[in-house]
């Protein structure tokens, strides 16, 4: 039984340790830690009631603790295989040395560029103890894994756009938005430069930019480019030689449309995307922290979600420029006593699946592991795979003892 260390127990921390737990069949002991009692006990709540539910063994801990206090985290991650780090963005950084140092495996799904880049820093230096694998979960994450699964098609690849949206199912607001996942994390991805290639040359251009507007299953969408969605993947694909001079990759948030005008007046001409602003002649600081309290007070939580994943991928195949899409709509369900929105258990299934994978050896063991490391189809053999293929089949999987 491997001993997983869950660092933040948010709206998706609590259900990466809940999935560990569940579809782990007793192979997982999870301590789930957060620095508030009310998401330790709605965690605890769900976790007892899979020990009624499922048929193996459910063993686990909850942990009040305060990340800041590095002191404190470096005790609990003593004696634990595994550390997932839910924690925000802004709470990230050291915790990969920290592991590292302390040989526990390291999982994180943040999609802040600079805090990945500083854990592959410890790779690309020669200190790597133990497997380094940040950027998991949905975005980045799986869409990587999709993506490249798509773009390793093509000899050439001309055009490749990743896409996705974690929405409500019923918008009502001006923003067409709920939040179902971290504000601090969306307004971060509104904020921070985003990673492309144009014209088969790496770019760095402003989130918010590059709208389009596209039709799915009948639905109208925006998409537009935020940060840290792409992962590693441009690297990767230029490394195998797949990128020529018309090339373009880039990824893309999916909203309602209406939405971007919106965020962008918001964090762009009212500067509330500004870092670290200078308090005004009365006192008040207008910056990013600001836009996140502001989103987090006002804007409605639901579980009536659902997360779509749209790759287009054009290029030379088989001898001829074609294209390939790949596709999926995922909507909340019922599992385990509980709705889980779709946001929740995709993320958590992103990351989760890489723990999994790590355990059985079909990763790399040690060192910095993209998430093209992991093919769709090892994904996809897990049982958290099914959280992207037929996520109504999870709970019959693991009561019925079927994988």
């Amino acid at each position: 039984m491997k001993k997983v260390l869950v660092l933040g127990g948010g709206k998706v921390g609590k259900s990466v340790g809940e999935m560990l737990l569940a579809l782990g069949r007793g192979d997982y002991q999870v301590t789930l830690a957060d620095r508030e009692k009310s998401n330790l006990a709605e965690a605890e709540a769900n976790f007892k009631r899979l020990q009624s539910l499922v048929p193996h063994k459910v063993e686990y801990a909850t942990k009040q603790i305060d990340a800041t206090d590095r002191n404190a985290v470096r005790e609990l991650l003593r004696g634990h295989d595994y550390l997932v780090c839910m924690l925000p963005f802004d709470l990230v950084a050291g915790i990969a040395e920290m592991a590292n140092e302390l040989g526990v495996h390291y999982f994180d799904v943040t999609e802040d560029v600079e805090t990945s880049d500083k854990v592959k820093a410890i790779a690309d230096q020669g200190r790597a103890r133990v497997a380094l694998v940040p950027q998991c979960g949905l975005a980045p994450g799986y869409i990587a894994i999709a993506a490249y699964e798509i773009g390793r098609q093509f000899s050439e690849i001309h055009e490749l756009t990743l896409r996705v949206g974690a929405l409500p199912q019923y918008p009502t607001n001006a923003l067409y938005y709920n939040v179902t996942w971290s504000v601090a994390g969306v307004v971060n991805e509104y904020c921070e430069p985003c990673n492309v290639m144009l014209d088969g040359k790496f770019a760095k251009l402003p989130a918010l930019e590059g709208l389009e507007n596209f039709s799915f299953e009948g639905v109208g969408y925006e998409a537009f480019y935020t940060s840290g969605g792409v992962g590693s993947l441009i690297d990767t694909l230029i490394g195998e030689n797949r990128t020529v001079g018309e090339t373009r990759i880039a990824y893309k948030t999916i909203r309602y449309p209406g939405h971007r005008d919106l965020m962008k007046f918001l964090l762009q001409d009212l500067r509330l995307g500004v870092e670290h602003a200078k308090p005004n002649a009365n006192g008040r600081v207008f910056d990013r922290r600001l836009a996140m309290d502001l989103l987090d007070h006002s804007i409605a939580r639901t579980l009536q979600d659902v997360v779509i994943v749209f790759i287009n991928c054009i290029g030379m195949k088989d001898g001829f420029r074609q294209q390939v899409n790949f596709r999926r709509s995922l909507r909340a369900v019922s599992m385990f006593g509980r709705i889980w929105p779709a946001i929740e258990y995709t993320t958590a299934a992103g990351v989760c699946a890489m723990v999994e994978l790590h355990r059985l050896g079909h990763i790399p063991q040690t060192g910095f592991i993209k998430q093209e490391n992991c093919s769709l189809t090892e994904f996809n053999k897990t049982i958290f795979g099914l959280a992207y293929e037929a996520p109504e089949k999870i709970e019959q999987a693991v009561l019925g003892g079927k994988s």
